[in-house]
């Protein structure tokens, strides 16, 4: 009878150094390159279009408000953004007497990215939070229902009497669909008021529908 060979069993050992060197740097490259979307102070469901124009990303201001009529200001981060927040601040401060420290300015700038929704009188206290009690508070919103207590109007005419006179260029408007009458039109009623007649409105894109003359046209582009 004939014996079998049999096929030594040797360890298998693979150098995984540079594979691991590559991990840290792909894994560094994404940390450094990563944008961070600041946290979400309001849940909007907004309207439907089925057409839509890029949303521009640098010096926005974006007014927003959801189902329950909570309304919202909020600026870009860019650097013109940042100038506009500040500007505005201290146009509250020495309008209204506010007594706001540099801090709190500071403050009113780094929390006009997430949206901010307090009545003007509560600015002082709401800017003494810190980052971390300003994601816990529940902010309650922009007093607009009433119109002779609109104080989106005060936001407004202090962005634009802070710089100069001249209107925000890239007006957002940011509504839920659900929202109730009286809040949207109060919140046009402000942009009137302060001169501002040109906004986008944010909407969630769909479908065309099939045989419509939009839908014949983007066809018509390919």
């Amino acid at each position: 009878m004939s014996k079998l060979n049999k096929i030594a069993k040797k360890s298998t050992w693979v150098d995984m150094t540079a594979f691991v060197d590559l991990s840290f740097l792909i894994l560094t490259f994404f940390m450094l390159a990563t944008k961070f979307k600041p946290p979400e102070v309001l849940k909007i469901q907004n309207p439907h279009s089925v057409s839509s124009i890029n949303q521009p990303e640098k010096d926005v201001f974006k007014v927003s408000f959801d189902k329950d009529g909570k309304v919202f200001i909020s600026f870009s981060p860019d650097k013109e953004g940042k100038e506009k927040a500040q500007l505005t601040a201290e146009v509250l401060n020495r309008q209204k007497g506010l007594g706001l420290t540099p801090a709190e300015i500071a403050n009113f700038v780094n929390f006009s990215v997430g949206g901010i929704g307090v009545p003007v009188t509560q600015l002082k206290s709401f800017l003494a939070l810190n980052d971390a009690q300003y994601k816990e508070f529940s902010q309650p919103g922009i007093p607009v229902k009433d119109t002779l207590n609109n104080q989106l109007n005060d936001y407004l005419n202090a962005l634009i009497t802070g710089t100069g006179g001249r209107k925000p260029e890239n007006v957002m408007l940011n509504g839920d669909n659900g929202t109730e009458y009286p809040y949207f039109k109060n919140v046009l009623a402000a942009f009137k008021k302060n001169g501002i007649f040109s906004f986008k409105l944010i909407t969630a894109l769909e479908g065309v529908p099939s045989g419509t003359p939009l839908y014949k046209k983007q066809r018509e582009g390919k």
